[in-house]
């Protein structure tokens, strides 16, 4: 199990204001099944490095899908063997 911090940035938008180019990547991360949390400046999610790849896959198009002329990607990924990890654990809940 990995847990992993993802950001889109859409660029080339009418305005300064992103929400609705970030709401179908939030629906796209509800869908996958993936255990997430929203935060103020990204999503974390839990799961394989396979499946969190795949996530990003369909959020990229998902967001050019709502209208972005231009996508920027942070993705920062933990993946551990020596013990399992999640998302209480790196909050230390």
């Amino acid at each position: 199990m990995a847990v992993a911090e993802l950001c889109l940035f859409p660029l080339g938008t009418e305005s300064p204001s992103v929400g609705r180019y970030l709401e179908p990547v939030i629906e796209v991360i509800e869908k996958s099944g993936l255990k997430y949390m929203v935060c103020p400046m990204g999503t974390v999610v839990e799961g394989s490095v396979d499946e969190i790849l795949e996530l990003v896959k369909k959020c990229h198009e998902a967001i050019l899908k709502a209208g972005a002329k231009r996508v920027v990607i942070s993705l920062k990924i933990d993946d551990r063997v020596d013990k399992p990890l999640s998302i209480e654990g790196k909050l230390g809940v």
